[in-house]
Formats: structure tokens, sequence, C-alpha cells
């Protein structure tokens, strides 16, 4: 995923905040699984995952610390204000259909 490869050349800790990409049909589950690679190259310090489809990435890869945000953005923006640090770069990707833009406003709106 090109987003993942721009986290790479980011200074600090880098977190990937990733929900559903909706639009992939069938091979969905396969092709979530495969941004493991995407990830270890991207050197994420942490991720949090959200949406049946990201399950396939539970667990791997292994050296990353991984958090699960589930279904209800809401509650979890506050979990993933929590980690945050000055310094941490952020990156939030999903399908709209994921409604990551959840994410988003609640980070703009604490001023990160």
């Amino acid at each position: 995923m090109a987003a993942l490869a721009l986290l790479a050349g980011a200074e600090g800790r880098r977190i990937a905040v990733l929900g559903d990409m909706l639009e992939l049909g069938t091979d969905g589950a396969a092709h979530h699984a495969g941004l493991a690679a995407a990830i270890e190259a991207a050197k994420a310090d942490l991720v949090f995952l959200n949406g049946t489809e990201m399950q396939a990435l539970w667990g791997r890869p292994a050296g990353v610390a991984a958090r699960r945000l589930g279904a209800d953005l809401c509650r979890t923006c506050p979990k993933l204000a929590a980690a945050l640090k000055l310094g941490d770069t952020v990156l939030v990707k999903g399908s709209l259909g994921s409604k990551m833009a959840v994410i988003v406003d609640a980070l703009k709106a604490r001023g990160a």
C-alpha cells in the first residue's frame, strides 16, 4: 500500500490506524493479510486495526504492537489518543464505508 510506504519515511514513532478496505470484493481477506509486509516495511511501531476484514492481519507482523479498535470508532478514539506521544506520525487509512473519518476528526479536534 502506497500510504504505508509514505509512513516509512516519517520521523518519530510510526502509527498506522487501518480500517477495512471494502472495495476489494471476494479477495478482501487475502489483500488485507497481504498488508503485513507493507506494515513491516513501514517500520510501524503501533498498529490499530478496525473491522472484520482487518482480522486477517491480527497477529501479523509479529514484531508490531497491534490493537483492535472494534466496531464503535467513537468509543475507541480516546484509546488512540491515549497512546499518542509528541512527535508521533499517524497514518489513518480505510474505505470511506469503514468510517475512518471519525478517527481523523477526533485527531483534528485534539490538535494532533
